[in-house]
């Protein structure tokens, strides 16, 4: 599926809002409901979007121990761990590295010994502060089509207009489009 600009306009805001009303996205980007309805429907088809999510602050729930884990093996049975949040397969020694959340010193030394069974020799290390925490933006591929002229555009020039993103393939249609704003006022 080809993502055009009304479907990144879509995707940025239900980002920023899961929880976002049809009616409201249609009235943000000047489109009917059933448009923004049928859209999000082709999103959801085509793997586009995965699912609508909360993201809890696990911090505020209890306190929790994160934990970094290298390991030299996959098991699968380490897979179906609740407390491995994220596995990466990475250069080194140890080429499995994962990231664990638990609940405390207990429950990290219950992971540790569960882990040693499955993939023999790891290593445990634990975080004492988080620095930084930012979720990957990810990277959307989309031709935009030039609010101006209709061409289409890999690296659209972007302008904000009464709180709406318009995409335009080139200075001059940006400039054009500016100059029949004006003039239509």
């Amino acid at each position: 599926m080809r993502l055009d600009s009304t479907d990144i306009r879509i995707l940025k805001l239900l980002e920023d809002d899961s929880r976002i009303s049809h009616k409201r996205i249609a009235e943000l980007l000047n489109l009917s409901r059933p448009t923004v309805k049928s859209r999000i429907g082709k999103l959801i088809n085509n793997g586009i979007i995965k699912r609508f999510t909360v993201q809890i602050g696990k911090e505020a729930l209890k306190e929790n121990i994160t934990l970094f884990i290298m390991a030299s093996s996959l098991n699968k049975k380490i897979l179906e761990i609740d407390e491995i949040v994220e596995i990466y397969r990475v250069t080194g020694e140890k080429p499995l590295l994962m990231k664990a959340v638990v609940g405390g010193m207990k429950e990290a030394v219950e992971l540790a010994d569960k882990l040693s069974e499955f993939s023999g020799d790891i290593v445990v290390e634990i975080a004492l502060e988080n620095l930084k925490s930012e979720e990957a933006e990810p990277v959307l591929k989309a031709e935009y089509t030039c609010d101006y002229c209709g061409s289409t555009t890999n690296t659209p020039i972007i302008f904000k207009h009464h709180n709406v993103e318009r995409y335009f393939c080139c200075p001059v249609c940006l400039k054009n489009y500016r100059r029949a704003v004006r003039e239509s006022r």
